[in-house]
Parts: C-alpha cells; structure tokens; sequence
C-alpha cells in the first residue's frame, strides 16, 4: 500500500477517554454481535471523519447507520419480490425510458462522482455520506414510491424499464459500498448479478448528468414537501384527494418543470389539478424582516431609520433580493441600498388555502372537498384498512379476495361508487355490502368517525376459500 489513514481516539459518548479503570471501555466484539460488523463500520466511517476523535455511543448505532442498511434490504427486498430478471433484457436504452428513471440514472452518476472524488481523496466519511443521502432520499423516498404502480399491479407484470433502472441502481450502489460495507455489499451484488462485489470495477460515471432535470425534480420535490407539511398542520390526510394545487417556483428553473414532472407532482400530492403560477402573489403576502446585524455594518446610527424604511419595499423588490439582486429606496431625500443579506423575506398566508412556503417555493392547496372528494377519500381510506388486513391475515400479494363491508349509508356509497378501484386495488374478486358469513379476518375499523366492519376470506377457484394454513403462508 502507499497510503495508510490512521483514526484518532474513540472516545465514551461523554468525550472522555476510555479506560479500565473509568469502566467506560466499549468492547467492539460485543458491538459486532449486537449491531454486525457492517453496521459498526458504517457507523465508524459516517459519524465523523475518521482521523479525528470521535464520541461512541452505541444508542446512535443504528440511527446513523442501521437505518440506512434497512432502507438497503427493503429497496432490494421490493425489487426482488416484483421484478422479473428477464426484464432487463427487453428494456429500452436508458435514454428512451420515462423520465423518473433518467433522472434517477443522472441522479446515480452524480453520486458515483461524488463517492469516487470522495474515496480519491481518502475521505470516506465525505463518500459514505452522500451514497447514504442518495439511497435514502433519492431512491427510497422518491423513485421506488412513485414507481410502485410501475413494479406491480393487478394481472401485469413490472414494466421492463422500471426493472432495468433498479437493478442498476441497486448493482452501481452494491459497488461504491464495497470498502464500507464489506460484506453487505457483496450478498447484495451475489444476489443480483451472481458475481463477488470484490472481483468488481469500481463505478465509473456514465456521462448521464442532466443538470436541469435534476434541478427541476428537485424544485417539485419541495413542492411536494411543502404541500404535505400544509396537509399535515389541517390533519388533512394525503389519502384524501383535493381539487386544486398552485405552486410557485423560481423563474429560473420554470420552464425544465415539464408536464410530466406535473403529473409526478399530482399523484405525488393527490390533487386533480396542477397549476405554476407565474407570480406567488395571490397566494402569500411577502414582508420584509430587516437584519440588523447586517444593515448595521454599513448604517451605523442610521440603522434603525434604514431598518424601517425596508418594510416599504415591495414584493417585486422582495423577490429581487431572493434571487441575489439589490434594492434601493428614497430615505430623507437619499438613497438606501439594500443588501440580499440584509433582509429576509417572510411569508403570510392571502387566502383560505392551505399554503406553504420556503423562500421562492410556495405550495397552496384548495382544501374544500365536495361530496364527491370525501367519498374518493374514504373509498382509499377503505383500501388502507383492507391492505392492512391483508397483511395480518399472513396473505401474499397476489392472494385474491372475498371482502364484505359492513358500515353506515354514507360510506356503503363511496364502496359501490368505487367498487372497481378498490377491487383492483385490493385483489379482491368478490365485494359485497353486508356481514361476511364465515370470514377468515373481521375487524371494526374507523373511517373519518364512521364505524366500519370490513372482512375478507381468500378467493380461489372462483369461490372463497377457506382460512389460509401456516404451510402457505409467505
């Protein structure tokens, strides 16, 4: 070898040395077998760098890295259980497939240069960290939930493209996590491509970058983020469909947001309509917060006349100083310059909407639901509770279902109204209004206050059938 990166002191979770007669000495075999050796040496690596001392408390062990290998196994897990391998050789090349997975690829290529520019440097933690960013929030909180429809639904099999962009994100990620996680790595490489991760290339680039659509879904995705935070501070579940979404984005990456990001936004937020405004105006009121600090510097004893001049400038000006830009006002017959540092632009609510806002980025929801919205809502909120039944009656994804409901006029019609989407949602090849005769699973389940008996038998040979035995279970 001819470089060697050397760790500093571990130290107890209260940075004091470790030593026998403190008793505060942490025995690592005894963190290996709790944790496992992958766990441990992730945790090592992306806690802080390693030449440094570092605090080691193994109550944050599997907040820092557990988490992450679990996110690992269940994104693997997912593509395992829906993905059919010969898939992958009837995909489209990487450039004709739906957007979603050429921004994941680009995604994936930014972080394969990151990791090696990271590992080139003999910075692991820098590496570790962002191919943790990477599967967590860009692979698992994005792409696999949007693209669940994609992998699986009733009587198709997983699109060839979804497939085909998975397994390389999974393979390319197996790869770049080889010197951290050793072992992990290369079950997960084994498993997908029947070759050691050890024998394997490290991952080059493949020229895939696509600076503005990353920055486009990466406008939607605060978008959305805005909008859930609005949904969640009203207690409005995102089960429950609304008419209307406005959003407000920055001028600068406006026109990369295209339709089809749109309606990732759509069902992402579910909402009927998507609509860009061009000025955030109708949705909040801007309002000027002076920074003293700042506008003292240059000011002096000036500062507080300065500081009240900006609550007169306006939204256009506002705006101005979001983006990097001055703004000058008449103050006493002289003018005053204002700084992007020397204001900060907040936001208030102009409407009944549900509006939220981070800097140029405004999210406003319609929230009044007609009746036809409140029975699509308690229809997915029926569909919940059956999955969640499904679950516990130990059925396999592909069972198909007897399911009986039992509940108040209201909800039995938002069921026949929407009879054919939870069927399909639910496999369930039979519903009927009424008690189940002799139900393998009965529960009473709450649905927006209304009680609610549901229950479910398996469906085989065009009858239900009878209690499923442990011999079938998944």
């Amino acid at each position: 070898y001819r470089n060697v990166i050397v760790n500093d002191l571990v130290l107890d979770p209260e940075g004091q040395k470790m030593s026998k007669s403190k008793g505060n000495v942490v025995d690592p075999w005894e963190m290996i077998g709790e944790f496992g050796a992958d766990t441990v040496r992730l945790y090592l690596l992306a806690s802080s760098q390693v030449w440094l001392p570092k605090k080691f408390d193994r109550r944050t062990i599997p907040e820092v890295a557990g988490g992450f290998l679990q996110t690992l196994q269940s994104t693997y897990g997912f593509f395992r259980l829906y993905a059919d391998d010969k898939a992958i050789d009837v995909a489209p090349g990487a450039s004709q497939r739906p957007l979603l997975d050429r921004w994941v690829l680009a995604r994936l290529d930014a972080t394969v240069e990151a990791v090696f520019a990271a590992w080139d440097q003999y910075d692991a933690t820098t590496g570790v960290r962002a191919l943790m960013d990477f599967v967590v929030n860009d692979v698992s909180r994005w792409y696999v939930r949007l693209s669940r429809s994609r992998f699986w639904a009733p009587d198709s099999a997983a699109e060839p493209a979804a497939v085909a962009t998975l397994h390389e994100v999974l393979a390319t990620v197996a790869r770049l996590l080889g010197p951290a996680a050793p072992f992990a790595s290369d079950w997960m490489h084994r498993a997908l491509t029947g070759e050691t991760v050890h024998l394997a290339r490290f991952p080059m680039s493949s020229g895939r970058r696509d600076e503005k659509l990353e920055a486009a879904m990466d406008a939607v995705r605060r978008v959305a983020s805005l909008a859930h935070a609005a949904r969640q501070q009203q207690r409005l579940a995102v089960r429950q469909p609304l008419a209307r979404l406005q959003v407000a984005i920055p001028a600068a990456v406006r026109a990369s947001v295209s339709g089809e990001l749109l309606e990732l936004l759509r069902l992402e937020v579910n909402v009927k309509e998507v609509e860009i405004v061009a000025s955030d105006t109708d949705l909040v009121r801007l309002r000027a917060k002076p920074n003293f600090r700042s506008l003292g510097k240059r000011y002096g004893k000036r500062t507080p006349a300065v500081a009240a001049a900006a609550l007169g400038l306006g939204a256009d000006a506002l705006r101005g100083l979001e983006e990097g830009n001055t703004a000058t006002l008449d103050l006493d017959g002289e003018a005053v310059t204002f700084l992007p540092e020397d204001v900060v632009v907040e936001r208030e609510v102009a409407s009944d909407w549900l509006v939220g806002s981070d800097g140029p980025f405004v999210a406003a929801l319609d929230p009044r639901l007609s009746p036809e919205l409140r029975e699509e809502g308690i229809s997915r909120e029926m569909v919940n509770r059956v999955q969640r039944l499904r679950k516990e009656a130990g059925y396999a994804y592909t069972d198909r279902i007897a399911l009986w409901v039992s509940a108040d006029d209201l909800v039995l019609d938002a069921v026949r109204r929407h009879a054919d989407f939870i069927q399909n949602e639910t496999l369930a090849r039979q519903l009927e209004v009424g008690r189940a005769p002799a139900a393998d699973l009965e529960h009473h389940v709450d649905i927006d206050g209304h009680a609610v008996v549901v229950g479910m038998q398996r469906f085989a040979d065009g009858r239900p059938s009878s209690a499923p035995q442990p011999s079938d279970m998944p």
